[in-house]
């Protein structure tokens, strides 16, 4: 019991718990948990599976979130706004380039037209 109770207390210092999922916040451009977005690239890069979402703030408080899910061979996107699904669609990769500004690029989506910028912020 004691060991049980140890173990609750440090899971949620932690913060961790099976249900939570990595999140970068964009709040009008202040960006938290970049470190987060640049993780899935790398293991999209290495075939590895993960999960993320990316959320984003719009102007009224809207809360958008897109969930991007790796399955070792395709990218599923999924997007919602205030927790209601809007669409949702697949790319082959992701790439992070840079040049006036940094970009995060899903590539080869389908029912999207292609590429789709996910994230884009100046280069400092």
């Amino acid at each position: 019991m004691k060991v049980l109770l140890i173990f609750l207390i440090v899971l949620g210092i932690v913060g961790c718990s099976p249900n939570n999922m990595e999140e970068v916040i964009n709040k009008h451009n202040d960006i938290q948990n970049l470190e987060g977005i640049n993780r899935f690239v790398e293991n999209v890069k290495n075939q590895k599976e993960a999960k993320i979402n990316y959320v984003q703030y719009g102007i009224e408080g809207q809360r958008g979130v897109t969930t991007l899910t790796f399955n070792g061979k395709d990218i599923h996107v999924s997007n919602s706004v205030d927790g209601k699904f809007i669409g949702k669609f697949n790319c082959k990769n992701m790439v992070f380039k840079t040049e006036a500004f940094k970009k995060y690029i899903l590539t080869n989506c389908t029912n999207v037209d292609g590429d789709h910028e996910l994230l884009s912020f100046p280069n400092k």
